[in-house]
């Protein structure tokens, strides 16, 4: 039935400054936007087979700041960590398990936005 994830999106207030944020501090790289009345709408950024998606807080009838659920892979979670810290962002400590490291931290809109590295086989 599900064959794979299409995309995960995160309700935004401003769109086109929130996409920024994300190309800036963890360089996503995001398509064309969707603009109507010359406002972004819409835009995606290509993450593996998936998308991470930002849409107005309108489309998704969601309030900035409840996005909770995506987590991008990342591959030294330390050394992400610290250039995030470096550049005046709050992050968590980093949580590890038998099979991972794991960290969050909050967008510019309140979203959370987990990092994590897998440190044993699948």
């Amino acid at each position: 039935m599900i064959k794979d994830i299409a995309y995960t999106a995160y309700p935004s207030s401003n769109v086109a400054g929130t996409r920024a944020w994300y190309e800036r501090t963890l360089g996503l790289r995001f398509s064309a936007p969707y603009a109507e009345e010359g406002v972004e709408q819409y835009n995606e950024a290509q993450v593996g087979n998936a998308y991470f998606s930002l849409m107005t807080s309108a489309w998704m009838q969601r309030e900035p700041g409840t996005g909770v659920g995506v987590v991008f892979e990342v591959d030294d979670i330390d050394a992400t960590v610290k250039s995030l810290r470096d550049s005046g962002i709050t992050v968590e400590d980093v949580y590890e398990t038998p099979v991972c490291k794991i960290t969050s931290f909050d967008d510019p809109e309140g979203n959370k936005v987990s990092l994590h590295q897998r440190t044993a086989p699948y």
